[in-house]
């Protein structure tokens, strides 16, 4: 059973240049809060980020919401991932980035390998994804596959 599912933000659930979410994130979204799994959102960004995602509607979906600069902080992630990191999902855009914190952390990856960084491939172990999945409405059935493997049954 998960946990907790710790999304990017930026090209994962977010495109920056159409300032619009990305196609499925609302259902995924939606979809984890109907499973009462918890969500937190890191990303990178400033204070505009948290008016996106407000303006945007998600805000009501996530325990906690963090934007900072600069390159991800392992540390910052570190804190949410439970005795047991299996219970804990990273989904992201970049397996040079918040995938490889997550498997470091000894977290379940899922790379949603879509948009910008889709060719940027992992350079080495720690890089690699548990999951690949090509869009969120994938990455939706990935977790409905994952929460129906722990229940032995069809978990609707």
């Amino acid at each position: 059973m998960f946990n907790l599912v710790i999304f990017d933000w930026k090209r994962t659930l977010y495109d920056p240049d159409s300032k619009d979410l990305i196609d499925g994130a609302k259902a995924l979204l939606a979809f984890c809060q109907s499973k009462n799994i918890p969500m937190i959102l890191i990303g990178k960004g400033q204070e505009s980020m948290y008016e996106e995602v407000k303006k945007l509607g998600v805000k009501k979906y996530f325990k906690e919401i963090i934007f900072a600069e600069g390159a991800k902080d392992p540390k910052l992630f570190a804190k949410y991932v439970s005795s047991n990191p299996k219970e804990t999902v990273f989904v992201g855009d970049r397996v040079r980035s918040e995938l490889e914190i997550g498997n470091k952390l000894g977290a379940v990856t899922i790379w949603v390998k879509q948009g910008k960084f889709a060719t940027e491939e992992p350079e080495n172990e720690d890089q690699k994804p548990d999951y690949t999945v090509f869009s969120l409405h994938e990455c939706k059935r990935q977790l409905k596959t994952g929460l129906d493997k722990a229940y032995g049954k069809a978990y609707d």
